[in-house]
């Protein structure tokens, strides 16, 4: 069976403005190395992708026209462009029939592109160890990560019994999922060894995801046959978004099926969502600070993350605990702890008309 990267690239990555935006969402923003995110993706699937296969990239219509033009030529791929987002479930729906249609029955591979990992090889070879377990025992497989602190922005697995392992990568029985805990039952889950990070990260036939679909969200797939009757046109498609339930993968399928596994790999992955990854990716200083870009003059200032994207310069003296980021035309000086409810803000300074539309 033929290999399929199935890329989701639907969010503009609200939690890293002023830097992200509808004009360069977060999976076009350099935040991990000199590649944007969704260059590092495609750089990944690279190793795995069967020959004759481009991976399939799934965003929404704000932000494709910005993906395609900044996107270098060299990257192959076919895109969806959703008119609306509807979380993962109905994407990936839709992609397993789109790819079923494309190249027959084929094993998809769903990745987010907003992911860090390295090292590629390590991750390369999970993923192959992943492919043949999901042939062999035509299961749905989630990527479990050893969880390398008590976080509680993360969803768990808790693992059951050992399938198979090769090479440091294994494969579990997924005994249960659990949403995002609070801190003392994060911490119990780290110690224990038996609960992994849920990356979000999946890999099964088009077969099997497409008959969990048909028996746990009925109606979403009859309405992706529909679209498949209509041979995937953009009014058909557009009819299917508007048309669907706004549901997650979890929710929707990993949450009811019985046919689930987990591999478990030896590499390291960061879910980039908001600030707070970046002291986990530059490191911090003495005082605890990350300070990332040019022109920085940062002094007694403890704890905090200051970011310089503008050709202005920036001096940080005596701040504690603060998150002051700097672009050519918005500056964000935000206490850390108010970094959770940015959304919030943000759509409160989207309310007032005095502020250029530009800036989201």
């Amino acid at each position: 069976m033929k290999i399929v990267p199935v890329i989701l690239a639907g969010g503009i990555g609200e939690r890293f403005w002023p830097l992200s935006r509808a004009s360069m969402p977060k999976q076009l923003l350099k935040l991990v190395s000199s590649k944007t995110m969704a260059e590092e993706t495609l750089a990944r699937v690279a190793a795995f992708c069967s020959k004759g296969v481009k991976p399939l990239i799934i965003t929404n219509k704000t932000i494709a026209a910005s993906m395609k033009a900044l996107l270098p030529k060299k990257w192959k791929y076919d895109m969806i462009v959703e008119p609306v987002g509807r979380n993962t479930a109905p994407p990936v729906a839709l992609a397993a029939s789109w790819i079923e249609k494309k190249y027959g029955e084929s094993v998809m591979v769903v990745l987010s592109a907003d992911h860090d990992i390295r090292p590629k090889e390590e991750f390369t070879a999970a993923m192959k160890f992943a492919v043949t377990l999901a042939e062999k025992t035509q299961n749905l497989i989630v990527f479990g990560v050893k969880p390398s602190r008590p976080d509680t922005g993360y969803g768990y697995i808790k693992l059951g019994k050992k399938l198979d392992e090769k090479n440091g990568v294994s494969g579990y029985v997924v005994k249960d999922f659990v949403e995002k805990p609070n801190e003392k039952s994060a911490k119990k889950y780290v110690a224990s060894g038996t609960y992994m990070w849920n990356s979000g990260m999946f890999v099964w036939t088009t077969k099997v995801i497409l008959e969990e679909f048909a028996a746990y969200m009925p109606d979403l797939y009859k309405q992706v046959k529909a679209a498949e009757k209509q041979k995937f046109s953009p009014k058909a498609i557009d009819t299917f978004y508007k048309t669907c339930v706004k549901e997650s993968i979890d929710f929707g399928i990993m949450e009811h099926t019985k046919r689930v596994c987990a591999t478990v790999g030896n590499f390291g992955w960061d879910d980039i969502g908001s600030w707070e990854s970046i002291p986990r990716l530059n490191g911090t200083d003495d005082f605890g600070t990350t300070v990332t870009g040019e022109l920085i003059y940062s002094k007694d200032t403890a704890k905090s993350i200051v970011v310089n994207r503008s050709k202005l310069t920036v001096a940080a003296v005596g701040l504690e605990n603060v998150a002051l980021i700097v672009t050519d035309d918005a500056i964000l000086a935000i206490d850390r702890s108010k970094l959770p409810d940015l959304k919030k803000y943000l759509n409160e300074i989207k309310g007032n008309k005095k502020y250029s539309s530009k800036l989201f």
